[in-house]
């Protein structure tokens, strides 16, 4: 848990929260209240009501009246509309910045793809998601577009919030294989292949969408 004597309280509690969250600490059922969150941390209750009113505002949980906070459930439809609003943003990235991409970023983004292979865990799915994340921020940072950035940042939380909640099973043996296609991205992009580079990041963004093929 996140240390909770240094920093603002509320993005303390928030971050207690959303790892919480991510572990399956809290699930759909879970319901959150804000005087036992308040007891478990050992915090006041001004701190806790901001950091969930956030969460809210967020959409990682909502408010139920004279309850507390629950979990906001993820639907097959809602990972179809995350994949396509992530096939739009990166690809179109991709596509703008392509020849702008400086063999000193493609250096960067290659040496992030080795390091995948090297340290990737295959029983740590914050592992897999944390590499994954650091892949898909670098290639988009190339935009040189900080609110589309901070846009990716929020759809791959969200992302990585719905695949733990539907698909992953903490006691399932099969695991994502590395990223292959992360490599592979970088080749094109190296051969100059625009056309292959932006088709690859689609097939990549799309394998959350077929969890079987994992």
């Amino acid at each position: 848990m996140s240390d909770m004597t240094s920093g603002s309280l509320k993005d303390k509690v928030y971050a207690a929260v959303m790892y919480d969250v991510i572990n399956g600490e809290y699930t759909v059922e879970s319901v959150i209240s804000e005087k036992r969150l308040s007891e478990k941390l050992g915090v006041s209750k001004a701190p806790v009501r901001e950091a969930l009113i956030e969460l809210c505002a967020q959409g990682v949980l909502r408010s139920v009246p004279r309850q507390g906070y629950v979990v906001v459930p993820y639907t097959e439809r809602n990972v179809q509309e995350m994949i396509q609003y992530r096939r739009m943003l990166e690809c179109g990235c991709l596509e703008e910045c392509f020849d702008r991409i400086t063999p000193t970023q493609l250096c960067r983004l290659e040496s992030i793809v080795e390091s995948e292979f090297l340290f990737l865990s295959r029983n740590d799915t914050r592992d897999f998601w944390n590499h994954t994340f650091n892949f898909h921020l670098t290639l988009v940072s190339f935009s040189e577009n900080e609110f589309i950035y901070s846009r990716l940042n929020s759809a791959l939380n969200a992302c990585m919030r719905a695949y733990l909640q539907l698909y992953w099973k903490k006691d399932r043996e099969d695991f994502p294989p590395p990223p292959r296609l992360h490599r592979e991205i970088v080749e094109s992009i190296r051969q100059h292949d625009r056309e292959r580079a932006v088709e690859t990041l689609r097939r990549d963004i799309c394998t959350l969408d077929f969890p079987q093929q994992f």
